[in-house]
């Protein structure tokens, strides 16, 4: 069959509308039963209502058979129209090619591979594995933390009796890149943000208390009360805070630091592994993907109609996709140009080129976002609807059975034999 035919066959065409078959012959015409016998193969596939059958009326789109059962029956009426036939003539034997084509098709295996969903889970695993790097240089930089804790030399820290002594004091914080550098840093660094965090709380119960001298609201009272609670369990959280801290000795200092440290690892070693088995995972999908898109074409005919709305769903997220690049596409960047006395000009940014650069590039993301989000549902759909519609692991789920009562009876025999 040549591939313009497979195509034809595939999208349910048929050159002929199969209502015509009923209406071939006229009462007493000798080809009367071969007509009739064909116009009740049309009608075989479970997408032919009963109401059309009454009616001998239906779509050619849903003449093709749905299970094997159909397609066995569809060839059985063929053969019986043939053998059924009187006076033989073109129009009948193309009839009968056309259905003989479908049967043939129905039986076979097809293709049903949409290189674009391919090329956006694709996309979607090139992304992870960018992410990825960036997990790892999180893993090295959790690595560096707990090196330097463990490299710690031994220092005297400076310590207070209680929070108004450290509120007044002047040691400085250090950013939290610096945090491990040494025993002091950590420690001023974890003081200083108790010191701020305790601040801040009572200076916010303080504006509330203060506003509520005077707020008529209902709903502002109960705001204000409600921000008076929750600054009053921060500050005592801070409190709660200093009280472990206040007392630590450079042995304590290094036993919190470097499990705080090692925390930092493992949570960096988790989200990269996580990352990893997600990329893996969007790999083996394409294969699987695959491998589950070879159904017969009873299959195809069987769910031709959520194939249809699957694809309308990807012509909503590639039109939204291709609509936000062209609004990307029409945003330029806008210069003033100045001609001077001498002759030369000049230009510059009119000051919106940041703004305009990054709705160009959340535009582009949000395009990109929306592409590869609806190419991994599909594909996750297709895989797992094709795994169980077109394949049959009866004989599979049979070996894994019995591969599983022959290991709990080689388990209770050992356990017998132990007693």
């Amino acid at each position: 069959m040549k591939d313009e035919e497979k195509k034809s066959m595939e999208e349910g065409y048929v050159s002929f509308d199969p209502e015509e078959l009923k209406n071939s012959t006229q009462e007493g015409d000798p080809n009367d039963e071969a007509y009739e016998l064909l116009w009740e193969a049309t009608c075989v596939s479970s997408h032919v209502s009963d109401i059309d059958k009454a009616a001998r009326s239906t779509d050619e789109d849903n003449i093709y058979p749905t299970t094997p059962a159909e397609v066995d029956k569809m060839e059985e009426l063929v053969n019986k129209a043939v053998a059924a036939l009187q006076e033989p003539n073109d129009e009948f034997s193309q009839r009968i090619s056309e259905l003989r084509d479908i049967i043939a098709w129905s039986r076979k295996r097809h293709w049903k591979l949409n290189w674009m969903i391919i090329a956006g889970v694709a996309i979607s695993a090139f992304i992870l594995a960018c992410m990825i790097g960036g997990g790892q240089g999180n893993i090295n930089e959790a690595s560096a933390r707990v090196a330097k804790v463990e490299a710690w030399e031994e220092v005297e820290l400076v310590h207070f009796d209680n929070l108004d002594a450290l509120l007044h004091s002047n040691i400085s914080g250090c950013d939290t890149k610096y945090k491990y550098d040494s025993p002091t840093n950590w420690y001023h660094h974890e003081l200083r943000s108790v010191a701020w965090n305790y601040a801040e709380a009572e200076s916010r119960i303080a504006d509330d208390k203060e506003a509520l001298k005077t707020e008529e609201n209902e709903t502002m009272i109960e705001s204000h009360k409600s921000s008076i609670e929750d600054a009053t369990e921060r500050k005592e959280e801070a409190i709660e805070r200093f009280e472990e801290l206040k007392d630590l000795d450079y042995k304590g200092v290094k036993e919190i630091a470097l499990e705080e440290a090692e925390d930092g690892l493992s949570a960096a070693k988790s989200g990269a592994a996580f990352a990893n088995f997600i990329i893996v995972a969007f790999i083996m999908l394409i294969p699987l993907y695959i491998f589950a898109s070879r159904p017969y074409g009873y299959t195809i005919s069987r769910y031709r109609r959520e194939e249809k709305n699957l694809g309308r769903i990807q012509k909503v997220a590639m039109w939204l996709s291709g609509g936000m690049l062209a609004i990307e596409g029409g945003i330029g960047f806008m210069e003033i140009v100045t001609k001077w006395s001498d002759g030369s000009t000049t230009r510059e940014d009119d000051g919106t080129g940041p703004v305009r650069l990054v709705i160009k590039v959340l535009l582009i993301g949000g395009a990109v976002l929306i592409f590869c989000l609806t190419s991994t549902f599909i594909m996750l759909y297709a895989t797992i609807t094709g795994l169980i519609r077109n394949y049959d692991w009866s004989e599979v789920k049979k070996k894994v059975a019995g591969a599983a009562e022959a290991a709990k009876a080689k388990y209770d025999e050992a356990r017998k034999e132990q007693k």
